[in-house]
């Protein structure tokens, strides 16, 4: 199911919420749990009851094994228990989303001949297998209780996070979950939760959906951009990637908030980062804090050395690009964005004084960097490298710009066609212009949160609330999956 649909809208949520809060007045939250964690299953079997299974399967594995924890005092058991769990998750990880990748580079670097099996990639399973790993490390290192099933259940499967994001820790929700002030229907954590939700679903109806036209249109026919149609195609994917996924956290974090509980933010305006570093402290906040508390500090970070250091944030972006997808764009991707946290690691001093040109240097990174990661090969990502750079002007860019029919410009369009056929390009190219304007306006702008607190109340506010949810929530004609649903 998705946050976009008029099903999720209009039955899904208010049902959830209404059931959510009615069962808490029996007094025993047991009741209220069960229903929240049967809700949030049939949210995530929806789509596919088969990926269901999946997810029980999962969750019932990883609580036996925390169970485990609890009657295993020597410590080697305890190992044994948590290597057997890290290669357990790993593994279903690893058979659902690599095992065609790994046969495929054997065939090809062995010259062997394999056969491929058709395996259907669960949708979010790199997000509650990660969640799901670190308690079972926590249980191990025994920072963490054995919770009952019914707050397991509830903390890995809650459904605003469940399938992009973000990862959050036991520590996060369980507390919010057993807190009874948590449970009380509450005015506030209303408005301001659906005030999130509506801001993050115009991110994704309003711009990343708009902007994916032009970008899916490109990325088929990279053969024929000149360099300034392919340098509008990059950053158009930057854009698109960053609003849909912002605006699906930003959405969880709404719903989360509507149902009482604060999820974490996973976006802190990263297109204002001023080095790659700043940039992965701001971008998918919660994936850089996983990674940085199982792989870099258990590695040694920084604790031994500048060398070490080097190598250990290397492990990190090369772990962060295997995670993203079973493709080589995003191992490089991974690599090409280590080897620059490298040399600020080392270069610290190898700076602008403007703060402005920082900010400017690593946006332009960061679009080239993310121009691999949306290409479906390395040749690909190749062949768009080489427009960027070597292909000249033929004028292009009024030819991508003419993806762009939308209900918003059909009257303009429409009325150029029959009065002044000639120009009708022009239509065209003002919404690009626009599209992307408005874009990097709003990435430099105020973050949602802070907007909502800000504004939020004001009458200007609330009325740029209702006009941005009837003008989204009519274009759920075009609903659309979320990127990350892919990783």
């Amino acid at each position: 199911m998705l946050f976009n649909s008029l099903i999720f809208i209009t039955v899904f949520l208010p049902l959830a919420l209404t059931g959510w809060y009615l069962l808490q007045r029996l007094g025993n939250p047991a009741y209220a749990k069960l229903f929240l964690a049967g809700m949030s299953f049939w949210f995530y079997g929806y789509y596919n009851i088969s990926y269901l299974w999946i997810l029980l399967f999962s969750l019932i594995l990883n609580y036996a094994l925390s169970a485990l924890f609890d009657k295993a005092r020597a410590l080697g058991l305890r190992r044994v228990l948590l290597l057997t769990g890290v290669f357990l998750n790993l593994g279903m990880l690893f058979y659902y989303k690599y095992f065609n990748f790994f046969i495929e580079n054997c065939n090809f670097f062995l010259h062997t001949d394999i056969f491929l099996e058709k395996i259907a990639l669960p949708l979010g399973i790199s997000f509650f297998t990660f969640q799901q790993l670190s308690y079972v490390i926590e249980r191990y290192r025994g920072s963490v209780e054995h919770y009952g099933i019914l707050d397991y259940s509830c903390f890995i499967s809650f459904f605003p996070q469940l399938i992009a994001g973000p990862i959050v820790l036991h520590s996060e929700f369980v507390p919010q979950l057993r807190e009874r002030k948590c449970r009380r229907l509450s005015a506030g954590n209303l408005f301001d939760g659906a005030a999130l939700f509506i801001l993050g679903l115009a991110k994704k109806v309003l711009l990343a959906d708009m902007l994916a036209v032009l970008v899916n249109a490109e990325y088929n026919n990279i053969i024929y951009l000149d360099a300034p149609s392919a340098w509008v195609t990059i950053i158009a994917y930057m854009l698109e990637l960053y609003f849909d996924f912002s605006g699906y956290c930003d959405m969880a974090r709404g719903i989360g908030k509507m149902f009482g509980f604060e999820l974490p933010e996973n976006f802190r305006s990263p297109l204002m980062a001023d080095s790659v570093k700043d940039f992965w402290k701001r971008w998918h906040i919660t994936l850089s804090r996983f990674f940085t508390s199982y792989v870099y500090i258990p590695l040694g970070g920084n604790r031994t050395g500048k060398a070490r250091q080097c190598i250990n944030l290397m492990a990190v972006f090369l772990a962060s690009g295997v995670w993203h997808g079973a493709n080589w764009t995003f191992i490089v991707w991974g690599a090409v964005n280590g080897i620059a946290v490298v040399a600020e690691t080392v270069f610290p001093k190898f700076r602008f004084r403007a703060a402005w040109l920082n900010r400017l240097a690593t946006g332009i990174f960061e679009v080239l960097a993310f121009s691999i990661f949306r290409s479906e090969s390395l040749q690909q990502a190749a062949l768009l490298w080489k427009k960027l750079f070597t292909g000249g002007n033929t004028g292009m860019l009024i030819g991508i710009s003419n993806v762009l029919q939308f209900p918003e410009n059909y009257v303009l369009r429409k009325a150029f066609e029959l009065l002044m056929p000639e120009y009708v390009n022009i239509v065209y190219l003002v919404t690009l212009a626009a599209l992307l304007v408005i874009s990097i306006i709003l990435v430099r702008g105020s973050r949602a949160q802070q907007w909502i607190e800000e504004k939020g109340r004001t009458v200007s506010g609330l009325l740029c609330l209702a006009t941005l949810f009837t003008w989204s929530f009519i274009s759920l004609s075009q609903v659309s999956t979320f990127l990350y649903f892919n990783f």
